[in-house]
C-alpha cells in the first residue's frame, strides 16, 4: 500500500504526477473536487498535495467515515488540499459535487476536475 495504506494509493500517486506534467505543458490550473466515504479521498488529497497547478476540495459525510480517515483527510498539512465535512451522507456530498459539475460558469473559471468515477464515462 502506499502513503494513506489504501489500495487507491497506487493509481492516485501516478494521477497526482500526470497532472503535473499536463498542466505545466499547457500552462493551466486545477480544482479538483471530489465525495467520498473513506479511503478515495485521503488518497487523492496526498497524491495532490504541494502540487503548484492543483487545488483539491474533498467533500465527507460528517461521523460516517472512520476515526483514522477522517484524520487523514483533516490533518494533511498542505496549501492546496481542503477536507470539508458535510452534515449528510456520502450521496449528499455526491450531489454536491454534481452540482458544482453542472454549473457550467463555475466549472468554467476554476477549471473544475474529478478523481473518483463521477467523471468516468
Amino acid at each position: 500500500h502506499g502513503p494513506t495504506l489504501a489500495f487507491k494509493d497506487f493509481a492516485l500517486q501516478l494521477l497526482g504526477q500526470l497532472f503535473d506534467h499536463e498542466l505545466e505543458r499547457r500552462d493551466q490550473r486545477v480544482t479538483i473536487v471530489g465525495a467520498t466515504s473513506g479511503d478515495t479521498g485521503s488518497a487523492a488529497m496526498d497524491a495532490v498535495r504541494d502540487r503548484d497547478r492543483v487545488d483539491i476540495v474533498i467533500l465527507f459525510p460528517k461521523g460516517r467515515t472512520s476515526e483514522v480517515q477522517r484524520r487523514q483527510m483533516t490533518t494533511l498539512d498542505a496549501p492546496n488540499v481542503h477536507a470539508v465535512a458535510v452534515d449528510g451522507t456520502f450521496d449528499d456530498c455526491q450531489d454536491l459535487v454534481k452540482a458544482m459539475f453542472a454549473d457550467e460558469a463555475f466549472r468554467t473559471r476554476v477549471c473544475l476536475s474529478a478523481v473518483n468515477s463521477i467523471n468516468w464515462a
